[in-house]
């Protein structure tokens, strides 16, 4: 039987590296996963954004998970089409790990209940090394949609709460950044600025912590604040997603915006979820 699942991208409120506290809400940007059980092997293709992708770290680490659960071996085909940019901050990787998770899930017949298959894909992003936090704020926005706080070491839900299907633009500067690129990297001088927009988030005033966040990490890792200004100017709630480069706006006049963002890169328009 092939089984198939999706799972969408999400946008960053607050980034979990200096605190361990994490703030996400889903965006209509999807990763589809079909997925055939096997004796053995692991075989497929991975296209993202119509271009072949050969990573297959994800795919292996979750079959690795699912074997653990069962205490079966076995393997699969599978197919993976995504319209996430990777490397952008986009969750891709979180995406990725929750559809994997899901269809193994429905085509092993476990049973599980949706927050456990989430853990699932936490763990499957944690043994490919695409995490720094284990990202269960990410992963729980991906699936569920809306606006979620979680401390990700405890995986622990703090907060979550449905969101307007606001439209949201997208700025895809040239460059990326993968998330293990950053291992190593001391995020405790901007604790006590992040703690700040924590607070707010906690308080379901997401705009807010989504600006402060943005600010201080993008300065922080040294992108350009030019397109936060741009964006403000125009009235929109404007932040730094995961660990970038990419920036985010919410804003009823998408049009405007985006024009004046893509001398900056590809800009997509998409909405909350």
């Amino acid at each position: 039987m092939r089984l198939r699942a999706s799972a969408s991208s999400a946008i960053t409120v607050v980034n979990a590296f200096a605190t361990g506290i994490g703030s996400a809400i889903g965006i209509d940007l999807w990763t589809r996963v079909d997925v055939k059980l096997t004796g053995e092997g692991i075989e497929g293709e991975i296209r993202v954004r119509g271009e072949n992708l050969r990573d297959f770290r994800l795919v292996k680490a979750a079959v690795d998970v699912f074997r653990e659960i069962t205490g079966e071996d076995f393997g699969i085909k599978f197919r993976i089409e995504s319209e996430i940019p990777v490397g952008m901050g986009l969750k891709s990787s979180s995406a990725a790990a929750n559809a994997l998770s899901k269809a193994l899930a429905n085509a092993l017949g476990l049973g599980m209940s949706e927050m456990e298959v989430v853990k699932a894909g936490v763990e499957t992003a944690k043994r490919a090394g695409v995490t720094l936090t284990g990202a269960f704020d990410d992963a729980c926005a991906s699936y569920f949609g809306s606006f979620w706080v979680t401390d990700n070491l405890r995986m622990k839900v703090l907060r979550s709460s449905k969101v307007e299907p606001l439209p949201v633009l997208l700025m895809l500067p040239g460059k990326t950044l993968l998330t293990e690129n950053l291992s190593g990297r001391d995020f405790s001088p901007i604790k006590p600025y992040v703690e700040e927009a924590v607070r707010l988030a906690l308080g379901g005033e997401w705009r807010k912590a989504a600006l402060i966040n943005g600010l201080v990490y993008s300065t922080y890792l040294g992108y350009s604040l030019e397109p936060f200004r741009i964006a403000l100017e125009r009235g929109a709630v404007v932040g730094l997603s995961g660990k970038g480069p990419a920036v985010f706006a919410v804003t009823n006049e998408p049009e405007e915006l985006a024009e004046e963002w893509e001398q900056f890169g590809e800009v997509l328009t998409t909405e909350l979820r």
